[in-house]
């Protein structure tokens, strides 16, 4: 037999956890930075697309 309660058995409670303010500005750096570095990202895979597929049209 398990230890475990049912539904209408159990007391639930809710605490308060009290943390300092998000610092915005470096919230929006991170931001910034991270969405550099997906269309970086992304136009190194585009642009090395568009260098294959032109390599392969020249050789066809």
């Amino acid at each position: 037999m398990t230890d475990r309660r049912s539904r209408e058995e159990r007391q639930l409670s809710i605490r308060a956890v009290h943390r300092d303010t998000p610092d915005v500005d470096l919230l929006t750096e991170l931001l910034i930075r991270f969405s550099l570095q997906d269309v970086g990202a992304r136009r190194t895979t585009e642009s090395g697309d568009r260098i294959f597929e032109a390599k392969s049209a020249r050789s066809a």
